[in-house]
């Protein structure tokens, strides 16, 4: 057990088995963006248990849990995601994944295991409060074609919140670290798709065809070029093909190809040089006769408020040691729709923090989205005492 080291409340201490129970059961049924039905449906029971006032949306697997204590306070908000990947879980143990084909190697069991534990210790110890609390379980935020936070923000799920905080876990950090930092967190990201419509030929004949493949391979090419020579070399930027399909025989000219990936930015100009070349990318293609487009969808970047962030610091201060506390962290080239939520509240007021759940002396050392993706379940509590910490200060 490495939980010596930190600040818990002994009630908090108390919720142990419980968290560690919650979270493999989470583990054990996870579910694509949009689809968090079973979840969605565990996690809401919980909080009526608990006494939470939870608001549903008609057709989408989100919601809500309030926990209002006077009217008059400011309400103070926290995000769980619920979805999981589109891949097999290769744990391997005895609450691996049960659902072939998904697994949860984002750690988003955990979040909503913290959420849940918080949530539980909040609504057991009411007198402590000094805000209206919000538990906000996003749908839909690992794929960025499927609503997720912009499609909780439209539905009210941030109405009437003056602050709103989330974590993700990072099993390549030791157990209980916290990384966070006054201002940019994430990167301004978005996922594109190319589609590229060119003439079949024979293999033999090339010349009466239009090769789709070389086509799209000269794009993604390109894309890099732009990377390389047309953004600031003190602005970073990234791309990357993840995906490209296309032909259907070998000895034919394709006819088709479908590529996807994504980019990633830390600033607003970057990004839209990006997004800027794949309209110019499309008419090159046209002009050489294909029928070209490439589509994208994203989101902005997380910019942590300065208030919200000094919160963070005194809560995460509160809970573990001083070594543990990276107050200016690198900000992570990923990107997350919770920049949404942030933009929501009136002040754009909140943040992210990372929290270290691996641990090496047990072997614990993988980067999202790793397979196997293993967590040490220790800090679970710890991210839900700084939770709590913020809800009680």
């Amino acid at each position: 057990m490495t939980l010596g080291k930190f600040k818990l409340n002994v009630n908090v201490l108390e919720l142990r088995e419980f968290s560690i129970n919650t979270r493999r059961h989470l583990h054990m049924i996870p579910e694509l963006s949009g689809e968090e039905v079973e979840t969605s449906t565990y996690c809401k029971s919980l909080m009526v248990d608990y006494g939470y006032q939870v608001t549903s949306y008609d057709g989408y697997t989100g919601f809500i849990a309030d926990l209002v204590i006077d009217t008059s306070l400011k309400t103070v908000a926290f995000r769980a995601d619920m979805d999981a990947l589109e891949m097999d879980d290769l744990t391997c143990n005895e609450h691996s994944s049960t659902n072939k084909g998904r697994a949860h190697n984002c750690g988003h069991d955990t979040h909503m295991t913290i959420a849940l534990t918080a949530a539980n210790y909040l609504a057991n110890n009411q007198e402590e409060l000094r805000h209206n609390v919000r538990f906000i379980f996003q749908m839909a935020e690992e794929d960025m074609r499927v609503d997720g936070a912009n499609k909780m923000v439209e539905l009210g799920c941030m109405d009437g919140v003056n602050e709103v905080y989330a974590l993700h876990n990072d099993a390549a950090q030791e157990c209980g670290t916290v990384l966070v930092n006054n201002g940019i967190m994430s990167s301004y990201g978005c996922a594109w798709t190319l589609d590229i419509q060119g003439v079949s030929a024979h293999g033999s004949t090339p010349h009466k065809g239009l090769d789709a493949i070389r086509e799209g391979a000269r794009i993604v090419e390109d894309m890099d070029y732009i990377v390389a020579k047309k953004t600031n070399p003190f602005s970073p930027a990234v791309f990357v093909c993840g995906m490209f399909n296309g032909g259907t025989i070998p000895n034919a000219v394709a006819a088709n190809v479908q590529a996807r990936g994504t980019i990633r930015s830390m600033d607003s100009e970057t990004d839209q040089v990006l997004k800027n070349s794949f309209s110019s990318l499309v008419a090159q293609s046209e002009l050489r006769g294909y029928t070209t487009s490439m589509t994208h969808c994203g989101y902005p970047a997380i910019i942590n408020h300065q208030f919200a962030y000094n919160r963070v610091v005194q809560a995460a201060s509160q809970t573990v040691p001083p070594q543990l506390l990276n107050a200016n962290c690198t900000p992570m080239t990923g990107s997350e729709d919770f920049s949404l939520m942030i933009e929501a509240t009136d002040d754009k007021c909140g943040a992210m923090f990372f929290l270290g759940s691996g641990n090496k002396e047990k072997g614990i050392c993988n980067y999202l989205h790793s397979n196997p993706y293993f967590v040490d379940e220790d800090f679970l509590l710890v991210g839900a005492q700084i939770f709590i910490n913020l809800a009680t200060d």
